[in-house]
């Protein structure tokens, strides 16, 4: 990392987004755990969609949702933030992030409910043009993140996630992994050309990892894996044989074209993973900044 990079450093403000479902107890536990382990605010927010408040105001008002949530938090955080708005969920949950200042928001992951209720296509949506770094959360936590796999496909963005997962999880059991889909590789790669690629596909990731200037003990017990086929199934794949807690991925705002290409990589990669995903937001770099890029992953 050079001198001019940003040093990614611990959230200031979290933020934790409810649908008030089961599911998202697992999202507020890893909140909770997170909060506490980095000694930082947390916010819950709940946003309550405007054609449901009719409905809802003879049985459950905003006042009376907030409530519920201070319950649910009592004996654990006792002092967060709690924002119950009208609107969208997207729209409430980017609106708070950005006025409270928060670095990170937390998700629960629906993707495997009937109907994925409100918080299924918000989940896609952040990921895709959040600001700011989100964590979507899909275990029951069980303490602290004790084995990080951090994928990369070797650009800023990803080196930028390798910086911010050591910086959070200096203690854990961190795997880097890089990803190459080789069309037709059985068709034209014989045994030496193989081994012949393997050799320079670890000699550039290992110099990617010089590049991170990474605490010499952390990079000599990091390991470091260069795996063919599709990154989403490398990532998932390695994530169930050897029970990672976390899937740390890079990413940040591009124009619709690169999104139609490469960025649906993230979505898939959160979408198949089995364990919970941080999507880690890296600053827009200067020839990003074009009123034409409004933001995917």
């Amino acid at each position: 990392m050079s001198s001019a990079d940003p040093v990614p450093n611990r959230p200031n403000r979290i933020l934790m987004a409810t649908d008030l479902s089961a599911r998202c107890d697992r999202a507020l536990d890893r909140a909770i755990q997170l909060s506490g382990q980095w000694q930082v605010p947390l916010l819950v927010v709940h946003a309550a969609p405007r054609e449901a408040i009719g409905a809802w105001s003879a049985m459950e008002t905003l006042a009376s949702i907030r409530q519920r949530i201070g319950r649910e938090l009592q004996g654990d955080v006792a002092d967060a933030d709690i924002h119950v708005e009208e609107g969208e969920p997207a729209e409430v949950i980017l609106d708070v992030a950005r006025r409270e200042h928060c670095d990170l928001i937390v998700l629960g992951d629906t993707s495997e409910l009937p109907g994925r209720r409100l918080l299924g296509n918000t989940v896609e949506t952040l990921v895709r043009s959040s600001p700011t770094s989100v964590l979507v959360v899909k275990r029951r936590p069980r303490g602290a993140y004790r084995r990080v796999l951090v994928g990369t496909d070797l650009t800023p963005e990803s080196r930028h996630g390798l910086d911010t997962a050591v910086a959070l999880f200096p203690r854990a059991e961190l795997t880097l992994l890089h990803a190459l889909d080789i069309p037709y590789e059985s068709l034209w790669l014989d045994p030496a050309r193989r081994a012949d690629l393997n050799r320079m596909e670890m000699a550039t990731i290992e110099a990617f990892v010089v590049e991170a200037r990474l605490p010499a003990d952390l990079r000599s017990r990091m390991q470091l894996l260069v795996e063919h086929g599709h990154p989403e199934s490398m990532l998932r794949r390695h994530a169930m044989e050897h029970d990672s807690d976390l899937t740390v991925i890079g990413a940040f705002r591009r124009g619709l074209a690169f999104h139609l290409l490469v960025g649906g990589t993230t979505r898939r990669i959160v979408q198949v993973a089995p364990n919970d995903v941080l999507v880690v937001r890296a600053p827009v770099q200067p020839d990003a900044r074009r009123p034409a890029e409004s933001g995917s992953a």
